[in-house]
């Protein structure tokens, strides 16, 4: 699937066709500051920024989302996982443009979840977890993890992932995908909380979206 960088997040929102093949967009836009930013604001500019706080980042890279550039010396792709390079940092040059967003379509029981915890409406999420999870039986066959505001880009937990690939979603394996999600956040400290703290609730959304998403996987 093609979307465009200008697409708002209330488009996205409102999309049948997103609904149907990729419908962790259209909830995790819901969470976005609020109905006047969504108006407005863009996926593109959500990813160009480049902020660890937006929420497309982790998204993206949950997704397995690749991004086509445009710029004087033509066109080229990046994967999501190739284009954050630290906090406002990106793989964009100066002379160059975000012109398309190209995500894959969920294959059949493939659950999502993007829980994020935030002070209040509007807030930047004090920490979020993005999960796009596929099971073969009782069994993972493939997760995706990412996390939002946990460090100096959003970051794919692939640890955490390995932990419950091919494994039941015991308590157990719960729990040790939680602890190596919780390993490589490094979060600033700021009035969201300490570090402890920060890292602490990334673990608890991921805990979250794991149990949403397996759900889902029907």
């Amino acid at each position: 699937m093609v979307n465009g960088t200008a697409t708002t997040e209330n488009e996205i929102i409102a999309s049948p066709l997103l609904q149907q093949k990729v419908p962790l967009l259209p909830e995790a836009a819901r969470q976005i500051a609020d109905p006047q930013v969504r108006n407005r604001g863009t996926i593109g500019g959500d990813i160009a920024h480049g902020d660890p706080a937006n929420d497309h980042p982790a998204l993206s890279l949950a997704l397995g989302a690749t991004f086509v550039v445009d710029g004087p010396k033509g066109r080229r792709t990046v994967k999501a996982e190739n284009f954050f390079h630290g906090t406002y940092q990106t793989d964009l040059a100066d002379d160059e443009i975000l012109s398309e967003i190209r995500v894959p379509a969920f294959a059949p029981r493939t659950g999502y979840a993007y829980e994020k915890l935030k002070r209040k409406t509007g807030d930047w999420a004090t920490a979020a977890a993005a999960v796009v999870l596929r099971m073969k039986g009782d069994r993972v066959e493939s997760v995706r993890i990412a996390l939002t505001n946990v460090a100096a880009t959003a970051v794919r937990a692939q640890a955490a992932e390995q932990a419950i690939t091919d494994k039941q979603l015991t308590v157990e394996a719960i729990a040790d995908a939680v602890a190596k999600a919780m390993s490589v956040c490094d979060p600033p400290e700021d009035l969201r909380g300490d570090r402890e703290y920060k890292t602490a609730m990334a673990g608890q959304m991921v805990r979250r979206a794991l149990a949403v998403a397996a759900s889902r996987c029907r």
